[in-house]
């Protein structure tokens, strides 16, 4: 495996992951990344660094900020060292950084399932209380606080009086012999206090002399009277630092106490770190989760080599393991054959090693137990190995330890010798290696090859598509079909004489012909057959897009419609409402007037119209009644007469037309007369015209109301008005009419409807209905 990984430039891809750690840990822990060594321990590398991924895009990395590498400084406290102040600061931050990323990650416990991450980050050991007193006396520039202890503080107080008292006296004897000075400041040198004298004043200031200046014009002197309080700030910083000693030796004990858990911390840290740069990594470069099968089939679906730029590189589709277990690859130099079998051997590698893979969409790929690669020339001058050799160096020491769920790789197998024998020695690895039953992915120029896949069921052709028109190749790898080597096309394009190239050709076995030819056609065909493809593909997309666009539309007018309905009800209920308000209005008017006092019958007639001019407005009829066109004329042509009984739609109230005069019609409605246009009629019988009369009876009343009056009048009078106004009825042709004599004693009611029942002109006469006054009008309807 060793050598796959070298071979397949695994390290480079290493060192890429290991870029996007958060902290050393995570570096060194990827530093080892290499393939799992069980199936079980791949998997559960690949969820976590999935959970990880989902994490990263839904909450943002861990808070690794501060946590680094202690490890050496543990190692160290464990065996009694003492660690500086700077150590225990680091040791302080990684165990606040463990327990910041164990909370981040159990705060989105509920929203996402992640239970690797959660597993890992349970076993971070809280050692809060080391860190506390590390922070007590350590301060956050890796300097030991005065709190630190009361020894020390004591100290830095009388350290601090001294140096004071050091100062005043340097300041006392700057102003007495300022004119001696080179400038008036005070210098440190050494841990002395000292003024910069004049070469020529150096005699006049005593004290001790503890540097001069490079041009040797300036002494820095120590004046004596600061001497003694000198001595005792560096007496008293002397005491400091053992003291500061003492403390660091006893946090240092402290920090030993939980070694051993902290170093655990670390490595959880570690892996976590790991998880979360390999989730960044897949990340920013677009790949995706394998899937690691057991049952030793590839299937690649558009992958790429990861070194290569994924912009530029052909995808790749590949299945090995399936129906086949041994694939053959041929095809012209520079097409790309090489890096398909880096391209299977190093995705293989990263999935196994928890890794994701350069693919767009999801892939399969078998685990294995050892991957074996034979890729590149090996040929030593030093080592007397020509390339052949090398070669079968490489291929030798497998056979004794490939099996059935081994990848073997090998690149221009039995290249480098006689091409007889080196195609014979070829077929007779696959022949062993097929009966191994590993899986195989070969190489080669050899037509023998290409009819050994023909002729192995464990085998297929494949092939490095190339341009024979633009000489270049496409990278992309055909499936069951063999290469060809496309020289003689090639050196033709290339301008090869004509006679050299036909000579080449005479040469050419006439089995060689046929292959090629047979090649060739069998690449027409699979070129026929994609485009076929791709047309019925684009043709299914299109479909798909018209289907989904009439689903679009289909669902707007849906919902359009019950938009409507919603309207169209909602409307409904409101005209109710104002329907029932109106009509619980009149029937509270109805009840007062009752109470209060009589009703009389044309109260009662023009408190119905309002109840029924409170219902909401009835659909208008198609069939079943006629609405009136134009010009006195109904549907269908039926013209409206004087006399015809029609609704108003408008006002919801039937009538009888009086008058037709053009556009208008006169229509009288109880004791409502109006005009309306015929478009606004429903015409629900029609009556035939009045017989003109003869011109002996020309003085005879032109104009009859459809009803009489006759209320509070004596019956005598009455009867004489309603016989004159029978006569005149009848006369004018109507054949329906109204008597109001309202209700009363009855008396009225009673001497009239006797008076009609012997009259020679009526027909019957009956009550008024409830919209035409009740008992309080007869209506009678003449011969």
């Amino acid at each position: 495996m060793d050598r796959a990984l070298k071979i397949l430039e695994f390290d480079r891809i290493k060192s890429e992951i290991q870029s996007y750690a958060a902290c050393r840990l995570g570096r060194e822990k990827l530093d080892e990344l290499k393939p799992c060594t069980s199936l079980e321990d791949a998997h559960r590398e690949l969820s976590a660094v999935d959970e990880a991924l989902q994490f990263d895009l839904r909450f943002g990395s861990l808070p690794f900020g501060g946590v680094t590498d202690v490890r050496p400084m543990l190692k160290k406290a464990a065996i009694g060292g003492t660690l500086s102040a700077s150590d225990l600061l680091a040791i302080a931050n990684l165990i606040h950084g463990g327990r910041m990323i164990r909370q981040a990650l159990e705060a989105h416990t509920d929203e996402l399932e992640m239970p690797h991450l959660t597993a890992k980050a349970a076993g971070l050991f809280d050692a809060r209380q080391t860190e506390v007193e590390i922070r007590d006396k350590v301060q956050d520039d890796a300097t030991i606080a005065d709190r630190a202890s009361p020894v020390l503080q004591r100290l830095r107080q009388e350290r601090r009086h001294m140096e004071s008292r050091v100062r005043q006296v340097l300041e006392d004897v700057m102003r007495r012999h300022q004119r001696m000075l080179q400038e008036p400041v005070i210098a440190l040198r050494g841990n002395s206090f000292c003024l910069p004298v004049r070469v020529e004043f150096k005699n006049q200031i005593p004290g001790v002399v503890h540097d001069v200046s490079s041009s040797g014009a300036t002494v820095f002197i120590e004046p004596q009277a600061a001497v003694e309080a000198s001595h005792r700030v560096q007496a008293i910083m002397a005491e400091e630092e053992r003291e500061i000693e003492r403390i660091l030796s006893a946090l240092s004990g402290v920090v030993a106490g939980v070694a051993d858990a902290l170093e655990a911390n670390a490595d959880i840290l570690a892996c976590l770190d790991a998880w979360f740069a390999k989730a960044a990594h897949a990340n920013a470069h677009e790949w995706t989760r394998p899937t690691l099968r057991d049952d030793g089939v590839w299937k690649l679906r558009q992958a790429w080599h990861p070194l290569l730029d994924k912009a530029q590189a052909v995808p790749l589709d590949l299945t090995l393991g399936e129906t086949f277990t041994m694939l053959l690859i041929t095809g012209p130099n520079t097409g790309g054959k090489t890096v398909t079998l880096k391209t299977v051997g190093l995705l293989t590698l990263l999935a196994m090693s928890g890794c994701f893979v350069p693919a767009r969409r999801a892939s399969e790929i078998a685990w294995c137990d050892e991957v074996y690669v034979d890729i590149g020339d090996e040929q030593s001058i030093e080592q007397s190995l020509s390339t052949f050799s090398s070669h079968l160096r490489n291929i030798v020491p497998l056979f004794s330890r490939v099996t059935s769920r081994s990848l073997v790789l090998l690149d221009e197998l039995g290249a480098g010798t006689d091409p007889t024998e080196g195609a014979s020695l070829a077929m007779a690895i696959l022949d062993e290696l097929n009966a191994r039953g590993c899986r195989v992915a070969v190489t080669t120029h050899y037509p023998e090859l290409k009819a050994y896949a023909f002729r192995e069921p464990n085998a297929v052709n494949a092939s490095m598509e190339f341009d024979v028109e633009t000489l270049r190749p496409t990278y992309r790898l055909v499936i069951g079909v063999p290469g060809r080597s496309n020289a003689l096309a090639i050196a033709e394009r290339l301008g090869l004489p004509r006679s050299v190239l036909e000579r080449a050709r005479s040469m050419l076995s006439t089995e060689d012909v046929r292959v090629e030819d047979l090649i060739a056609q069998m690449e027409r065909a699979r070129r026929e057959a994609e485009r076929a493809a791709q047309e019925a593909l684009e043709e299914q997309r299109a479909a798909e897009q018209l289907r989904l666009t009439w689903e679009a539309q289909k669902k707007a007018l849906d919902a359009e419609a019950e938009r409507i309905r919603r309207e169209a009800a909602e409307q409904a209920r409101r005209a109710v409402e104002r329907a029932q308000a109106e009509a619980e209005r009149i029937i509270a008017e109805l009840r007062k007037m009752r109470t209060d006092h009589g009703v009389k019958d044309h109260e009662l007639v023009a408190l119905r119209k309002q109840l029924e001019g409170a219902l909401p407005e009835q659909p208008k009829r198609g069939a079943g009644a006629s609405r009136a066109g134009g010009s006195g004329s109904g549907s269908g042509g039926v013209v409206i007469r004087p006399g015809a009984v029609v609704r108003v739609l408008t006002l919801g109230q039937k009538g009888e037309v009086l008058e037709v005069d053009g556009e208008t019609l006169t229509v009288q409605m109880g004791a409502l007369r109006t005009k309306v246009r015929p478009a606004d009629v429903e015409l629900l019988q029609n009556r035939p015209a009045p017989v003109q009369a003869p011109p002996s009876r020309r003085g005879l009343p032109k104009d009859v109301k459809l009803e009489l009056d006759v209320r509070g009048e004596l019956v005598e009078d009455a009867i004489a008005r309603v016989e004159k106004y029978l006569d005149d009825a009848v006369l004018s042709g109507l054949q329906r009419v109204a008597v109001i004599h309202g209700k009363g004693t009855g008396a009225l009611r009673d001497a009239i409807r006797r008076y009609l029942a012997g009259h020679r002109h009526v027909s019957t006469w009956a009550p008024g209905g409830p919209g035409e006054g009740g008992d309080g009008v007869t209506v009678v309807t003449l011969k």
